[in-house]
């Protein structure tokens, strides 16, 4: 066991004997204590949340959810937590073991249960729910799913194209992680699904109703909330977004990125991911000098205008194939909101911010 989780377990051990944690005092009984596993995903939280629920985000700003390693003082919020939130589709895979550890008795609940998986290489349609799916049979699922969807569609809220889809994250296998090497594998499919407003959507109904259920004396907030939230992301898709997206010229229409971010980002709004630095959806992964010939090669072959990279990446190989190209590099936000004097501090300003710069990339017009 190493070092960093046996004082982790002693820090949780004290502080549950004790009834007190981390920043003095008693643990807040008025307000459910909510942890989400990333910086995007907890500021959804907080804002279904309001005022009746304390949110928390696991990982801090700027942190890469692929590597990610929880802190003693992380082994202690979920230890404390009402409730725990998590994007799934195996996004998380090689921090389940720690979160079951710190909560053993809390099932985390999967925010992506309902969205339309996009593939990552082969994916079996027909398998069994991941078992860190919310509580109840498929069948309940299923009539959640239904509702929410229902409940967009008459908020004026259109899907993205199912073109290439799986379907819902509840009736897929993923795959996971390689327990004969221990190394993190996404397994099959794509877990970047905030970067589609319309699945950050469905994420709040979603929240929405998981509060609800642990604090129905709420309820009526957590709804106006969400509602508030679909609203304002469908007003800025509509007003922003989209509008900017339109006007890059049908040949300049391709993304080149660090790694496998934006698939649902293009699906959405009519982009196509040409290629990417690191073969992947995880930023673990190393292309070899085949792969990076291969890029190279498509690059040039389809006058690719702009090489992406990430903040939370090290940008050096995205930057050398930006100059043997000659094409202009440019950094985005992926798996991370920034601090929150950055220009992408929630998740609005995160779309916001992306699509001014990808727009600006492309040769579009930046409102």
């Amino acid at each position: 066991m190493s070092r960093v989780c046996r004082m982790g377990i002693m820090l949780v051990s004290l502080a549950l004997m004790f009834g007190v944690f981390p920043g003095g005092g008693a643990r807040a009984q008025d307000r459910l204590q909510v942890v989400a596993s990333t910086s995007i995903l907890a500021d959804i939280a907080a804002g279904v949340a309001g005022e009746a629920a304390e949110v928390v985000s696991l990982m801090p700003p700027g942190a890469d959810p692929h590597s990610y390693t929880p802190s003693p003082q992380d082994l202690v919020r979920l230890a404390q937590a009402d409730l725990i939130l998590i994007v799934g589709a195996n996004l998380e895979e090689s921090l389940l073991k720690t979160i079951r550890g710190a909560a053993p008795d809390l099932a985390p609940v999967t925010v992506s249960a309902c969205v339309n998986i996009l593939p990552f290489g082969e994916v079996s349609e027909a398998g069994e729910p991941e078992d860190h799916l919310p509580a109840g049979d498929v069948s309940a699922i299923a009539g959640q799913c239904a509702a929410h969807q229902d409940e967009l569609a008459s908020a004026g809220v259109l899907p993205s194209p199912a073109e290439g889809r799986l379907g819902p994250l509840y009736q897929l296998d993923c795959g996971g992680e390689n327990e004969a090497d221990g190394e993190h594998a996404h397994g099959r499919c794509d877990p970047h699904v905030w970067t589609d407003p319309y699945n950050a959507m469905l994420w709040a109904l979603m929240i929405r109703d998981a509060l609800s259920e642990r604090d129905p004396a709420n309820a009526d907030v957590y709804a106006a909330n969400a509602a508030a939230i679909i609203k304002a992301l469908q007003t800025l898709v509509d007003e922003e977004i989209a509008p900017m997206l339109a006007t890059i010229p049908e040949s300049n229409r391709l993304l080149v990125t660090n790694h496998l971010t934006f698939n649902y980002y293009a699906s959405a709004f009519g982009l196509k991911v040409l290629g990417t630095v690191i073969p992947g959806a995880s930023t673990l992964a190393e292309p070899s000098a085949a792969d990076i010939a291969r890029l190279i090669g498509d690059i040039r072959a389809n006058g690719v205008p702009a090489v992406f990279t990430e903040t939370i990446a090290n940008p050096a190989l995205a930057e050398q194939i930006a100059r043997e190209t000659g094409v202009h590099f440019y950094t985005l936000y992926t798996g991370s909101l920034s601090e929150a004097d950055g220009p992408a501090a929630t998740y609005a300003d995160y779309l916001r911010y992306n699509t001014r710069v990808i727009t600006a990339a492309l040769g579009g017009t930046v409102n």
